[in-house]
């Protein structure tokens, strides 16, 4: 459970990032969404507007993002750790299968390599 929310965090943290470098970067329909989220985000906080600097509404916008986006991904984190264990067990029970396989294959070689005849 606890990598699951690890992962909603990291991922809500890079789509966060990946917002404000969009917006910066002035990428053509990402920026325009991201300004319309940050007008929302302005007349819902009107505090915000005394915020001084030309990228405060690219960060607003962009944490706004981010910050939903881990909202959202922090119930289903349940679901992910799920996912993530049935993946993990599956695994080891490939694993498991080939340790198996390996084992008596070199059994097999250590027999034929023992030279002992019954005749």
């Amino acid at each position: 459970m606890q990598e699951a929310a690890s992962l909603v965090t990291i991922a809500s943290i890079l789509i966060a990032v990946g917002c404000y470098l969009a917006a910066i970067n002035n990428v053509p329909l990402l920026s325009q969404a991201l300004f319309a989220v940050a007008t929302v985000i302005y007349h819902s906080l009107p505090a915000l507007g005394r915020l001084q600097g030309s990228q405060v509404p690219m960060l607003v916008a962009s944490a706004t993002v981010g910050g939903a986006i881990w909202i959202i991904g922090m119930p289903m984190s349940g679901l992910i750790a799920q996912a993530l264990s049935a993946g993990h067990l599956a695994s080891i029970e490939r694993q498991t299968r080939k340790l198996k396989v390996n084992r008596e294959r070199i059994a097999k070689r250590r027999r034929a390599r023992d030279r002992f005849d019954v005749n």
